[in-house]
């Protein structure tokens, strides 16, 4: 079992997260990711493999009407570490140190990521709707499975 050690990424880890992004096929430039580390809505969360950063996840907490909600985005394993149970672990890291008040856990998967649908299933996530077209890259498209985890029952009306 690999020793992997989860926590909030840190501003120190912007460089390792802008070097993962290209791994999942995406440039994040080191500023964004500098301002998301420091904003107040959002966190990044990262699985450190003696001392090196192999994966992440984005957290975006919801505001207003939606401020029970996190958006989950950019779960990324860096290839030489997929299929070893990474994700599942960050993940469920993740799902226990959102803020109480968060109800609703929602995420968005490549339709054609089996390993990262599989992960969100495992972890009780269900499909609840159908992105065509979410992605484009040039010319060319990619759809979205919309998936959601209910945390806490909603209060009755």
């Amino acid at each position: 079992m690999l020793r992997v050690k989860i926590r909030e990424a840190a501003l120190n880890d912007a460089d390792d997260l802008a070097e993962l992004y290209p791994k999942w096929g995406f440039e994040l430039t080191r500023e964004r990711i500098m301002r998301s580390l420091m904003s107040t809505r959002e966190r990044r969360y990262v699985a450190e493999l003696d001392g090196k950063v192999v994966a992440h996840v984005f957290v975006k907490r919801g505001t207003g009407y939606h401020k029970h909600l996190a958006h989950l985005y950019s779960l990324i394993v860096h290839p030489d570490y997929r299929n070893k149970g990474i994700a599942t672990k960050l993940l469920k890291y993740v799902l226990a140190h959102l803020p109480e008040d968060i109800e609703i856990a929602l995420a968005q998967v490549q339709h054609d990521n089996k390993a990262s649908l599989s992960v969100f299933k495992k972890l009780g996530f269900e499909r609840y709707g159908y992105l065509k077209n979410a992605w484009k890259n040039g010319t060319e498209y990619k759809h979205n499975v919309l998936l959601k985890k209910e945390l806490k029952k909603r209060r009755k009306h």
